[in-house]
């Protein structure tokens, strides 16, 4: 009778060692399945990224990127070299454009500096190098004046006629009409396609804003390719 007992007892141990083996390589399927599900660098909605309710309207058939900054900001003025070698790595599938926010007055200045440059057709020249001039040399910004002193240095001509010209006015009121309908109230920030706005959270830095545009920019091209 004992060694019946000492049978089943030894035979109830093996039983529940296989148990518990079976058990370890299911969850270790289940985790495998699981990490194979979840996307590396996949954000989420409202934590890393805002989905628009409303779309706003992009043409051509590229992805459209629009970053939204300031002349005056220090990190729009570090994160300019980043977003610019990422749309270079990028022409063949994103349209970019940069899109100055005149959210106050000195803003307003530096985005018509921006058009005008723009008007005058040496933006590409003068672009990074009225950046440098703000945050690495203090050029004086304080009014339009001054401004226009720093364009006379650049020997810059028509500045000033540039500066008051109907096509610059027409261009900061398009860029205002465009960062008031997005509520847009921060630089840089990035909107994705006429879709997603990325912006500089505690939970995002200048590094995870490309990560998340990289992410989005997939997602958008994944979309295409499957509506065709």
């Amino acid at each position: 009778m004992a060694k019946a007992n000492s049978k089943f007892l030894k035979q109830q141990k093996v039983f529940v060692g296989l148990l518990l083996t079976g058990l370890v390589i299911l969850v270790i399927y289940l985790s495998v399945i699981v990490a194979q599900d979840v996307s590396l660098g996949e954000f989420i909605p409202g934590e890393h990224y805002i989905e628009l309710e409303e779309n706003y309207r992009v043409r051509g058939n590229k992805i459209e990127v629009v970053e939204f900054f300031s002349y005056a900001c220090i990190v729009c003025y570090h994160f300019d070299p980043l977003i610019t070698d990422w749309a270079k790595e990028n022409e063949n599938v994103v349209e970019f454009r940069l899109s100055p926010l005149p959210a106050n007055e000195t803003w307003r200045r530096m985005a018509q500096h921006y058009y005008t440059l723009e008007r005058l057709d040496i933006l590409e020249e003068h672009h990074k190098k009225f950046f440098f001039a703000v945050h690495e040399k203090n050029v004086n910004i304080g009014s339009p004046a001054r401004v226009a002193e720093w364009a006379k240095e650049q020997s810059i001509l028509g500045y000033k006629e540039a500066a008051s010209s109907l096509y610059v006015k027409r261009k900061l009121a398009s860029a205002d009409q465009l960062a008031r309908s997005l509520k847009i109230a921060s630089v840089p920030t990035l909107l994705v396609n006429g879709k997603y706005v990325i912006t500089i959270t505690d939970k995002v830095g200048l590094v995870r804003m490309l990560e998340i545009l990289d992410y989005l920019v997939e997602k958008e091209l994944i979309l295409s390719s499957g509506a065709q």
